[in-house]
């Protein structure tokens, strides 16, 4: 039976319960990371931390400063038998209840994690670009919250199309992110990726592929200049780098 970990307490999947009235799950008040442990050992914690802290901050959810999150999911992986090898980590923060207008964490606002193997990535992915846009400037911009119905709805109209992943444009028609990844995208030569004030997701392996390779540029890029792409990648915490063999029907 699996096994989670909630306010520091563990306890099978099955008897774990969150509030009916809890906003997190009434009105999208929620942020979660979805985190990449191997052997146990959860890759680019600290950057994970960072991102969840600053939505906590701005939704007004569960402290979660007091958790060692790093140690939590080593004993979740082994309590799940997946301490070996590639395991899928997510960690859930609610606002818990009270009324719309409260800002902070309510009665009953909850922390969990969970933990699953991970089968091994793709080796490459197909896409398409989506008929819906990204809002730059929306009040959730730039966090990974738990009103994710968007990213869903565009994963399933992109499967339906043939494909594996949907490109999001912003209102500028500019390029954005894909719906669980982040994009780089080759022109003349050189690699580029949104700036953040495209409203992509501050992405983990987008920051760490940054960090590691300075020729990488953020740029503004048009839907022209992502029509004219040599080279396309997409990027995640769990699937790591993918290449994108396809992109509405044009092949690489």
């Amino acid at each position: 039976m699996a096994m989670l970990w909630s306010m520091g307490e563990w306890c099978e999947e099955t008897d774990f319960s969150v509030s009916s009235r809890d906003r997190g799950l009434l009105h999208g008040l929620g942020a979660f990371e979805t985190m990449l442990a191997i052997d146990g050992v959860i890759q680019h914690e600290e950057k994970h931390r960072r991102r969840l802290l600053r939505a906590v901050e701005c939704m007004g959810l569960c402290d979660v400063t007091g958790y060692d999150f790093f140690q939590i999911g080593h004993e979740l992986c082994e309590k799940n038998s997946c301490a070996s090898g590639r395991a899928r980590l997510r960690l859930t923060v609610t606002a818990g209840e009270g009324a719309l207008f409260d800002k902070g964490p309510g009665v009953a606002a909850t922390v969990w994690m969970t933990a699953s193997p991970l089968a091994p990535a793709s080796a490459t992915c197909t896409v398409v670009t989506l008929p819906w846009t990204r809002n730059e400037r929306g009040a959730l911009a730039g966090m990974k919250t738990s009103c994710y119905a968007e990213n869903v709805l565009g994963l399933q109209w992109a499967r339906s199309q043939g494909a594996e992943e949907g490109i999001f444009f912003n209102t500028r028609d500019e390029l954005c992110e894909a719906c669980t990844a982040n994009v780089f995208v080759k022109l003349n030569g050189a690699w580029h990726t949104p700036t953040l004030d495209s409203g992509c997701l501050p992405g983990v392996m987008r920051e760490v592929i940054l960090e590691r390779d300075a020729s990488i540029r953020e740029s503004v890029i048009t839907r022209e200049q992502f029509a004219m792409a040599e080279e396309m990648f997409l990027t995640s915490a769990i699937r790591g780098v993918v290449p994108v063999s396809s992109c509405d029907g044009r092949e690489w």
